[in-house]
């Protein structure tokens, strides 16, 4: 009889679950049914269109932590070339510590993979800077300070909008 009552709740949650994602597979199929006229460039640039427009969800907030990040990107940049190797550390600990996938308000599932990949590659060159700091040899910081920067030029290149 105990076993009854634990059932019955289940089903009545289930259900409802069930239902609603056979309707988000339906809504999906003609999203994707409306699509089969236009040609696969067609298609691709729209696919590319709506990743750009949907990745963050306030565009101020957004362009406000970018500003800061391209201001720890100066400092650091700064105390590279007068080789304060202090401030190489703090400043690429900066960079490391923040994340423009955060900085979205959006979960990761949300966001192109393009998106969360290079953002990974970012906190991975940040930590390569500091490392390179430890070192304290000029040539390694240079190269890995060049690599932190084509991760974020690339970012730029994709996701950025020309204004």
């Amino acid at each position: 009889m105990k076993a009854h009552w634990l059932i019955l709740p289940l089903i009545i949650i289930l259900i409802p679950l069930f239902f609603f994602s056979r309707q988000q597979i339906a809504h999906r199929v003609e999203i994707s049914d409306e699509g089969l006229d236009l040609n696969e460039e067609e298609m691709m640039r729209l696919t590319h269109e709506k990743e750009k427009s949907a990745i963050y969800e306030s565009v101020s907030k957004f362009r406000m932590h970018m500003k800061s990040l391209d201001e720890y990107d100066d400092a650091l940049a700064e105390s590279i070339e007068s080789q304060d190797w202090d401030n190489i550390s703090k400043y690429a600990l900066m960079l490391k510590n923040t994340s423009p996938l955060i900085f979205t308000g959006m979960r990761k599932v949300e966001l192109p993979k393009d998106f969360v990949l290079l953002d990974t590659a970012f906190h991975f060159q940040s930590l390569a800077v500091v490392e390179a700091c430890e070192s304290r040899e000029m040539v390694k910081m240079n190269i890995e300070y060049e690599k932190l920067q084509k991760t974020c030029d690339d970012c730029h290149e994709k996701y950025k909008n020309k204004e």
